[in-house]
């Protein structure tokens, strides 16, 4: 009893133990016995003298080189039975015809002994095996392999040798596709969302070297995954290899360029173009591809972290999460399982996403509230060209005037459109010509002359030129100046230009004459102050101070060329 139970005990162990071994068998280090000469003998049962399966002192797969023919063999245990159908891969730069216990059981192109008489096969080639054919015990497999039309410059033309349970290689095959493609398709419709808010929204350059870098991702990961997709013959695999490489490339250099725009560095294409040649100078630092590609990467993502930690010094716009999405790539490129230079870079792109979309709602949200500012602004301005007393004041004039002057009743009729016009055409604009403003100004004198009966001139000292300021703030200066004062004679108010390489500073003096109280609402200065921080954004200033009998009116502006 005691036996039989201790026999039952064993089989359970077996069978936990070997039933892992059952769902994939690695042949990966498999050593071969290499038959010298043709292939008149490869596979042939009977002719080939059998290798001690346990050495390790034979030829190998990963000694395959190109321009070469091969006819090797090799013992392999499987541990029990299978069963159910099995699937013998390999992934080999060769045409290949695969024996198992002296029976041919596939065929991958035509194994030949000259370039001119071999036909290519896939890198990729699977074969199904029934449960029979694989009992359990010793097997020999024959491999007749040739690589004529491949190229020296791949260093290991060797990437698998394994036999799997048929649903494991389905569930492997469909988890090594199916997150490059989600990807690809999130990439790609990220990259028509940017396209659209460049041409038809705002155009930044980071937007559009994020756009590129969209594609440019979207394609590596259709290039890298495209072995898996479709497949293809191991001659075009040198293509791809170069394809992978120059795509790494264009994105390693890309990423670190998307920084350097987004916090507005200096010398942008000098850097672009260092940081692009030593992208180039690390791959020739390993005859590998995957190499070649991880230092690519490792150059964009630590030049990346040197870019991002020098602005998150100086304080500049979104360096702290920028900061840490760089950091969070860089965890992902240094840690295996997660293939960076496979998925992991298209998952920094997505994390940039995040980045851009944060600061894509700051945006509209800052534009929705300039928007509704610029329409405050523009009624305000409209308000205050049609003020009651004012036009009150003007009928009036005209009135007198028709009877004393008819002459001068035109030319005020006259000054008094040009007035309402202008103000009209520029309470649509953000922004004017600093020499736009000085006509209205001199338009706005002219009117006040005849309302006077005085002459009101304004001296102009500086240049004029190149500046661009909101709509009608001299004009409001002006205005108040002769709200505030009592004026019974000539007056002449002065307009200093002061400017340097960043800035201008324009100074209006005002005589102060007989000043008044007035009841005002302060609307005037409330303008000028919204108007100003709309146009400059916070970086422009307006201060008034008595100096003795003169009010001196400074505005301290950003030059902004439009």
């Amino acid at each position: 009893m005691t036996s039989t139970f201790t026999k039952y005990l064993m089989f359970a162990l077996l069978f936990f133990v070997l039933r892992p071994c059952l769902a994939q068998v690695d042949l990966m280090g498999l050593r071969f016995q290499h038959l010298p000469g043709d292939f008149s003998l490869c596979g042939k049962t009977g002719l080939i003298s059998l290798p001690d399966q346990f050495s390790q002192t034979g030829f190998s797969l990963h000694d395959v080189k190109a321009k070469q023919h091969h006819c090797l063999t090799a013992h392999f245990l499987m541990p029990a039975t299978p069963q159910q159908n099995q699937v013998l891969s390999i992934s080999l730069l060769a045409t290949t015809e695969l024996f198992l216990d002296g029976v041919k059981v596939g065929r991958n192109g035509k194994p030949a002994i000259t370039a001119d008489e071999e036909v290519p096969g896939y890198i990729d080639y699977s074969v199904s095996l029934r449960p029979e054919q694989l009992q359990q015990g010793m097997h020999l497999l024959v491999l007749k392999i040739s690589s004529y039309h491949g190229s020296e410059s791949v260093m290991n033309p060797f990437y698998r040798l394994s036999i799997t349970a048929q649903q494991n290689l389905h569930l492997e095959n469909n988890k090594g596709i199916i997150l490059p493609l989600i990807l690809t398709g999130a990439l790609l419709l990220v990259a028509v969302l940017f396209s659209g808010l460049t041409l038809f929204y705002q155009r930044h350059a980071h937007w559009i070297i994020f756009l590129i870098l969209c594609l440019v991702a979207s394609c590596l990961l259709i290039v890298e995954s495209w072995r898996d997709l479709v497949g293809y013959l191991y001659p075009l695999h040198l293509s791809r290899l170069y394809l992978v490489a120059g795509l790494t490339w264009v994105f390693s250099v890309l990423l670190p360029l998307y920084f350097l725009f987004l916090f507005r560095y200096g010398r942008l294409w000098l850097v672009g173009c260092l940081l692009g040649l030593l992208t180039v100078a690390v791959t020739f630092i390993s005859p590998y591809f995957d190499n070649k590609s991880v230092m690519m990467f490792g150059v964009a993502l630590f030049s990346s972290l040197a870019i991002n930690f020098i602005a998150y010094k100086k304080q500049k716009t979104a360096s702290q999460i920028c900061l840490v999405v760089v950091l969070c790539s860089i965890v992902l490129f240094l840690t295996p399982a997660f293939h960076f230079e496979e998925t992991g870079f298209a998952l920094s792109v997505c994390f940039l996403l995040f980045t851009l979309l944060l600061q894509l709602l700051q945006q509209l949200a800052r534009d929705r509230k300039k928007a509704a500012l610029a329409t405050q602004l523009e009624n305000q301005l409209l308000r205050r060209s049609l003020q009651p007393h004012f036009l009150m004041n003007s009928l009036s004039l005209v009135t007198e005037l028709l009877h004393q002057s008819p002459q001068q009743a035109e030319e005020f009729i006259q000054a008094l459109g040009r007035e309402f016009r202008m103000l009209n055409e520029y309470a649509n604009h953000t922004s004017i010509a600093l020499s736009q403003e000085l006509e209205l100004c001199q338009n706005y004198l002219e009117i006040m002359s005849t309302r006077l009966q005085k002459k009101c001139s304004l001296l102009m000292q500086g240049n004029p030129s190149a500046i661009n300021i909101p709509p009608a703030i001299l004009l409001t200066v002006l205005e108040n100046a002769f709200s505030h004062n009592k004026y019974r004679q000539e007056i002449q108010f002065e307009l200093h230009i002061r400017r340097d390489q960043k800035s201008v500073e324009i100074l209006i003096k005002i005589p102060l004459i007989g000043p008044r109280l007035h009841a005002g609402t302060g609307t005037g200065n409330q303008y000028i102050t919204q108007s100003l921080q709309e146009f400059f954004n916070g970086r422009a200033s307006y201060a008034g101070e008595r100096l003795g009998d003169v009010w001196h009116a400074r505005f301290q502006l950003p030059l902004i060329h439009v």
